[in-house]
């Protein structure tokens, strides 16, 4: 699902424009990447938790060129489903 047909099936099932949908949704995922970028962390009852996941300063290795490359510390955004979010993908 892309986020035009996200927006046109809120739209359907509460009735709402589709431009005034399409508002909220767009600034409520621009706040989402906010606060995540920013470091905090978003809890959504039933949905899940963003949050930024923290990963050290590591040595690895090119195979392709046989060199040793570090890599920094550095964060990427994490997701955790909650409980009744993984339930009810199970058995897809």
């Amino acid at each position: 699902m892309r986020k035009e047909e996200l927006i046109k099936q809120v739209a359907e099932s509460t009735g709402i424009a589709i431009c005034e949908v399409r508002t909220v949704i767009e600034a409520a995922l621009k706040e989402t990447v906010d606060a995540v970028a920013n470091g905090r962390t978003l809890y959504i009852r039933g949905f899940g938790t963003l949050s930024p996941k923290h990963y050290k300063r590591k040595v690895a290795r090119n195979i392709h060129k046989n060199e040793t490359v570090v890599i920094a510390e550095h964060y990427i955004p994490h997701f955790k489903p909650a409980k009744s979010f993984k339930n009810r993908t199970k058995n897809l």
